[in-house]
């Protein structure tokens, strides 16, 4: 993997959203351990949808349990949520997770309600598994399979699934139910990427947000990018993670050789890591 790509989108300064993120979940977590205890007011409960609480529903990806929780959530979506950002753009980057916090709580909630009543949960992993499913789809289109052994490829719109098993058995502790349901929400926004743009405020719309907000978007410090809607288009093609042709990694496709891309436990009680 090109991993200058996976860190910072196409060589370009840190993405606004993705670094001012991982500051703030920082800097909740610390005031939550040293100041209040704002986790007990947004985790997530499978109530929350039936008490119409909207601070949990919305807000419960923003609560960890520990620092190790607090890092491994953050160096995971970091990368995701900047290669999105950068082809997207920072604010309709903002609405869409938390599209994909509510979508993803609502089913939670009512398997929840039935399967789980009394587990709690909380973070930024959800998030982590949507994007996974998302940038999987984008991926498989342009490299349906990847070579894992010298005669085996292995399709790459699965790659998160598997990931998604080997993290529920390395980590057991983590809720399975909501990283399946972040990346269910994943694979649908990969597949019906129109669909899920029509749940966002038009685009004229943003640009009159940051219009008013520029005062505010001016002052973001140097080396740190924030991407505006006039900047962005997102019908563009799709850039691959992959070097390429200077891959270490075999790549195959059933329809014709890949070329290098050009542009592109369910019952329980108490908290669980994850969301």
């Amino acid at each position: 993997m090109n991993i200058r790509n996976f860190l910072v989108p196409a060589g370009k300064p840190f993405s606004g959203l993705a670094s001012g993120l991982s500051i703030f979940l920082t800097f909740l977590y610390l005031i939550n351990v040293f100041v209040y205890p704002i986790n007990d007011h947004i985790i997530l409960k499978p109530d929350s949808l039936y008490t119409f609480d909207l601070n949990r529903i919305s807000l419960y990806p923003l609560a960890h349990l520990s620092i190790f929780h607090l890092f491994f959530n953050v160096i995971s979506i970091y990368p995701m949520i900047s290669m999105f950002e950068e082809s997207h753009g920072t604010l309709y980057t903002g609405v869409i997770l938390n599209l994909l916090a509510v979508f993803s709580a609502i089913p939670y909630c009512i398997i929840g309600s039935v399967f789980f009543p009394n587990v709690e949960v909380g973070g930024a992993s959800g998030w982590f598994f949507s994007f996974l499913g998302y940038f999987g789809v984008k991926e498989s289109r342009i490299r349906p399979s990847a070579m894992v052994t010298t005669n085996r490829s292995f399709p790459t719109i699965y790659f998160p699934l598997a990931l998604l098993a080997i993290t529920a058995f390395l980590v057991p502790g983590s809720s399975l139910p909501g990283h399946s349901i972040g990346l269910a929400i994943g694979y649908f926004m990969g597949f019906k990427e129109n669909v899920v743009a029509k749940l966002v405020p038009s685009s004229n719309i943003l640009k009159k947000i940051e219009t008013f907000a520029d005062p505010l978007i001016n002052k973001i410090p140097f080396g740190i990018k924030y991407y505006r809607e006039v900047e962005v288009n997102r019908s563009s093609e799709y850039n691959s993670i992959y070097i390429g042709s200077e891959s270490t990694l075999p790549l195959h496709s059933t329809t014709q050789p890949a070329q290098p891309s050009q542009a592109t436990p369910f019952q329980g009680n108490g908290r669980v890591l994850g969301a």
